[in-house]
């Protein structure tokens, strides 16, 4: 098993409001769980995507990724990370986010 540095949800949102435009909200889950409900400002690129995507992708930014519960998002920080970027798993996914969320009706 691997390790990845992990970011609470308390520390993601500090370095949200502190570091603003430097920092990417990654969302690894399917499109429909995205449309369902995503953390505010989150860009998604689905996991099985992400391996072609990345390349797109500024090294000069700071990644906190997320999905549902935090698996599929240790993997993708795992990977970031082996390709140059400074990626930050958020741990429990959106499970685990207690601030705002957007959803396909309303924001919650």
């Amino acid at each position: 098993m691997f390790t990845v540095p992990e970011v609470t949800p308390e520390e993601a949102r500090k370095i949200l409001e502190k570091e603003g435009e430097k920092v990417v909200l990654l969302d690894v889950r399917t499109p429909p769980e995205h449309f369902q409900l995503r953390i505010p400002n989150s860009e998604l690129i689905p996991l099985d995507e992400l391996r072609f995507k990345y390349k797109d992708l500024p090294k000069d930014k700071k990644y906190i990724v997320y999905c549902r519960s935090g698996e599929r998002s240790a993997f993708a920080t795992y990977f970031l990370r082996r390709m140059g970027f400074e990626a930050y798993n958020l741990a429990g996914g959106i499970l685990s986010w207690p601030y705002e969320k957007e959803s396909r009706d309303s924001k919650s």
